[in-house]
Formats: C-alpha cells, sequence, structure tokens
C-alpha cells in the first residue's frame, strides 16, 4: 500500500492509492540507489574550486561581490562625513 486516501470523513471508504514520486522518470531508471550514490565512485556534479566559486556567474560569487562592494561602499561614505 504505497499511501491511504480517505475521503471526507471516511464516508466514502478506504483506497489505496500509487505512492508518491520525487524526482523525474529519469532519474528513477538511472540505476543509480541510495548505496550506489553514497559510496560509488565520484559525485555527479564535481566540486568548484574557491576561484570559481566567487565567479560572479555563481550565486555565492554574486553575494560576496555585493557584500564587498556595500563594505566599501560604507566605508567611503563613512569617511567623506564631517567630523
Amino acid at each position: 500500500m504505497g499511501g491511504l486516501s480517505l475521503s471526507a470523513g471516511g464516508l466514502g471508504g478506504v483506497n489505496s492509492v500509487q505512492a508518491a514520486q520525487y524526482g523525474s522518470n529519469q532519474s528513477y531508471s538511472s540505476g543509480m540507489g541510495a548505496v550506489s550514490s553514497a559510496f560509488a565512485g565520484a559525485s555527479t556534479t564535481p566540486t568548484m574550486t574557491t576561484g570559481e566559486m566567487i565567479m560572479p556567474k555563481h550565486g555565492f560569487g554574486v553575494a560576496t561581490w555585493l557584500g564587498i562592494g556595500s563594505i566599501v561602499l560604507l566605508v567611503c561614505i563613512r569617511r567623506s562625513l564631517p567630523n
């Protein structure tokens, strides 16, 4: 029994329904199970180097450069204010 379907109030009886699937048909038919995914060979997505991570084409790089830019901007504004 993959799932259980109860009608409103239980008046319609109980029916067995198909189990929920997460992912696509391609991911199910790839032959990769939990054990082979965890212990077999290299990962499916290569790990980025530090230089690749801070490139502005990735989300982490955009956040890094925006953070650095905002700090520099705040320092410039602070120095431009009168004492």
